[in-house]
């Protein structure tokens, strides 16, 4: 069967029901922009999805550590395995006992349906398929039906908008307001918690996010979320909205800290500010004219300033980040910054007489020294 053409024509959904109905064996190729997703159909049914150059956090391994299954030294000792042997990661992992076989099954199967599942969004592309032999255990987890897929994808577009408006931030946390033992709020109206609402709310821990209660749950995004707004609605448990302002500044600073630190680029950073401390020492002793006009000494002057200038564009770059966090916007001017206390009236011009150039654009700012 010869089959291709553009999703406008030819839906997603349509391919996919004469694909199943006609119970074909083949490769279906779906392109759209840069992405590309080839769907590996054995008798009609989905043995396998794969995205082209897939999201790093999209890749089996990704995955894995995301749902704390493998940690990251067993990851790469896998991965290492791997290209000695060219075997596939998910036989090297449970070959070396790294993971469980019937978990590693339901995350590859997870990230079939996923990538399957956002196909319903595309709107242009074009699509082909090839009839040809395919390994049906290159999946390693049961073929899905090409209908409950249709299903399942009607469904989530149809929900999916309610869902995320009552949870819109992935980095939302949780409250749990009562046990599962007891009743719904309500007149009676509310829903009885089952084994997906089980799962999340024991993975609801103070301080993890909705985006790591999906991963952990092996559920998918939509899914986990559906479970944590009815539990929401039937009073078990609370969303809390991340924080903003300077609280999580001073949180995400503190983060980004400790990453820095197990990462080994924090003493480099330590060595970089010192050799800039150094550097503006050696600049003081050997310009004794820095306080002199610029009619007295503007070559010298100059090049002082514009040293000094690095570390305070640095400083004023962090202000627009934090006023940023707390209006959600930059501000129209730098003097903003100075009515909400962030810095001083020094600060916009240190150590220049002129004030320093700055624009807010649609993607950002724009932050100069003034010209000499």
């Amino acid at each position: 069967m010869a089959l291709s053409g553009t999703l406008k024509d030819f839906g997603i959904a349509d391919i996919l029901q004469l694909i199943g109905h006609q119970t074909k064996t083949g490769t279906l190729v779906l392109k759209s922009g840069n992405d590309e997703v080839d769907v590996l159909f054995v008798d009609g049914t989905v043995v396998f999805a794969t995205q082209k150059a897939r999201n790093k956090a999209d890749l089996l391994g990704s995955l894995l550590l995301r749902a704390e299954l493998i940690s990251e030294d067993k990851l790469q000792e896998a991965l290492t395995e791997q290209q000695r042997s060219l075997k596939r990661l998910g036989d090297v992992l449970v070959h070396q006992n790294y993971v469980d076989a019937e978990k590693l099954s339901q995350v590859m199967r997870l990230q079939t349906t996923e990538t399957l599942y956002k196909l319903f969004r595309w709107k242009n592309g074009t699509y082909e398929f090839t009839q040809e032999d395919v390994d049906a255990g290159k999946s390693g987890f049961e073929p899905i039906r090409a209908e409950s897929i249709l299903l399942e994808g009607f469904r989530r577009m149809d929900e999916w908008p309610a869902v995320r408006k009552k949870i819109p931030w992935n980095d939302a946390t949780f409250e749990r307001m009562k046990s599962l033992d007891s009743p719904p709020d309500g007149d009676g109206g509310g829903g009885t918690p089952a084994e997906n609402h089980r799962l999340v709310y024991g993975l609801a821990v103070e301080g993890r996010t909705a985006d790591k209660v999906a991963d952990v749950s092996l559920l998918g995004e939509f899914e986990a979320l559906k479970a944590l707004v009815e539990l929401q609605e039937w009073g078990y448990l609370k969303v809390l909205p991340p924080e903003r302002g300077t609280r999580a500044a001073v949180k995400g600073l503190a983060e980004s800290g400790r990453r820095l630190a197990r990462s080994g680029a924090l003493l480099r950073l330590a060595f970089s500010a010192l050799f800039f401390a150094a550097t503006l020492f050696l600049v003081h002793l050997m310009a004794p004219a820095l306080g002199a006009t610029r009619s007295e000494n503007p070559a010298r002057r100059g090049a002082v300033a514009r040293l000094l200038a690095r570390g305070q564009l640095l400083h004023l770059e962090s202000a627009l980040e934090l006023y940023r966090l707390e209006h959600g916007e930059y501000p129209r001017e730098l003097r903003q910054l100075v009515d909400g206390r962030v810095v001083s009236e020094e600060d916009l011009r240190y150590p220049f007489r002129e004030a320093y150039h700055y624009r807010r654009t649609p993607h950002g700012f724009v932050l100069l020294p003034p010209l000499d």
